[in-house]
């Protein structure tokens, strides 16, 4: 990761080890759309979660372990 992307994600969030957490998830998503959809890529599923998070196409939000349950 370049540095100039890695200042564009941190205008997104702000904290860098919850930006590698939610690219992290989302990237998970994306391998499985994946492979349930059986199609072959170029992109990584992680740099395509980088640019989504860039692009501000994830949404994110913090939930308190009291509204989990």
């Amino acid at each position: 990761m370049d540095i100039k992307a890695m200042e564009k994600i941190l205008e997104r969030v702000p904290n860098r080890y919850e930006a590698v957490r939610i690219m992290a998830k989302d990237a998970r998503r994306i391998n499985l759309l994946i492979r349930l959809s059986g199609e072959e890529i170029d992109e990584k599923p992680t740099t395509i979660a980088m640019k989504r998070l860039i692009e501000g196409k994830v949404k994110y939000r913090y939930v308190n372990p009291e509204e989990e349950s």
